[in-house]
């Protein structure tokens, strides 16, 4: 029995020594907020936001007026010319309230297109780092419960980002 014990010993001590696992961590939320190209992307979507919001935001006023000054006539407008300039209000808020979904979906696709482009570039050197080092494992360091500094290539990875994609190119 103790031959048999000291034999499993050695041969799981054996197993465990060659299936030894080269492991790496990143922390991708900090990749992301360290990318100079993210960051142009999102200075560049929060500069047409503000720009939109202030479009419409003068569009709202104008509209706000108008109904306004259309409240002030209704006692003196007939109920038929009245109806008839409060449906195209309501249509002008319609075409508003449409423009700004619009212009919403728009940021977020220049938002994804440029977050695709920074992922994109972050696998590619994400693999070079593997083959460059031989890791058999990278895992995501909001995952991980506790890890060793020694482990963490994220600095690495933020500054070949960088490098290769200092910015990108977005509509």
């Amino acid at each position: 029995m103790a031959v048999v014990a000291c034999a499993l010993s050695f041969s799981s001590q054996g197993w465990a020594q060659t299936t030894e696992l080269k492991i790496a961590v990143i922390d991708t939320k900090k990749v992301l907020d360290s990318s100079q190209a993210m960051a142009q992307v999102n200075q560049r979507v929060l500069s047409m936001r503000t720009q939109f919001q202030q479009e419409f935001s003068q569009k709202e006023q104008q509209l706000i007026a108008q109904n306004q000054e259309l409240f002030k006539q209704k006692t003196i407008l007939s109920s038929e010319v009245f109806a008839q300039k409060k449906a195209d209000l309501d249509k002008q808020a319609a075409i508003i309230r449409s423009e700004a979904k619009d212009r919403k979906n728009s940021l977020n696709q220049i938002h994804n297109s440029g977050l695709s482009q920074v992922k994109d570039q972050l696998d590619v050197i994400i693999k070079s780092i593997v083959e460059a080092k031989s890791y058999d494992v990278i895992l995501a360091k909001n995952t991980i419960v506790y890890s060793a500094n020694s482990l963490d290539i994220t600095d690495e990875v933020v500054q070949k980002l960088n490098a290769a994609l200092p910015a990108v190119s977005i509509q």
